[in-house]
């Protein structure tokens, strides 16, 4: 027996199917990676990219910082691009205000490496620009074992390290 649909309740079938897809759709797919939103997998650490209005020029693809909840510390991060579109971030802690040599660079370096972007079905790539849709996940390859391995020189040490994957918790709303 062959069921039969009017025109009328195909169209209403239809567009309440394109509702589902619209509300259902993850909240990343809505964010760009400018004001993204991503916390470890224990909820310890919480990374916030930095938003940049559209007409100021930035001299860096994005810009975030590392917060490790609960504590007051903060962690800035860079990413560059090359010419390849490469990616390239450094997560640096206390570094000197102003131009800053070699040396001093390399001492306030946590972390150097190249962010990637995580989606569904393992599949990996470089981390999106500033106002690009934003990634599902990040994933910075031995985050956790390079800031085990940095001297923060601080009166409590650092107990607990950040997981090198990062899940989308938010977007900040534009202001």
């Amino acid at each position: 027996m062959a069921i039969s649909f009017s025109d009328a309740r195909r169209r209403s079938f239809a567009a309440i199917s394109a509702l589902g897809i619209v509300f259902a759709s993850p909240a990343y797919a809505a964010c760009t990676q400018d004001r993204a939103v991503y916390t470890d997998r224990d909820d310890d650490y919480t990374l916030t990219f930095k938003h940049f209005p559209e007409d100021q020029p930035v001299a860096t693809s994005n810009e975030f910082v590392l917060h490790r909840n609960d504590t007051d510390l903060k962690l800035d991060g860079v990413v560059m691009r090359d010419e390849a579109a490469r990616p390239k971030a450094l997560i640096l802690y206390n570094c000197p205000s102003g131009d800053v040599t070699g040396d001093e660079l390399a001492a306030c370096t946590v972390w150097q490496g190249v962010p990637y972007a995580l989606k569904e079905g393992a599949e990996a790539g470089y981390l999106p620009q500033a106002k690009e849709p934003a990634a599902q996940a990040l994933l910075m390859p031995d985050l956790s074992g390079a800031m085990r391995s940095f001297n923060f020189r601080l009166e409590k040490p650092i107990e607990i390290f950040p997981w090198d994957v990062f899940r989308f918790k938010e977007c900040v709303p534009q202001q």
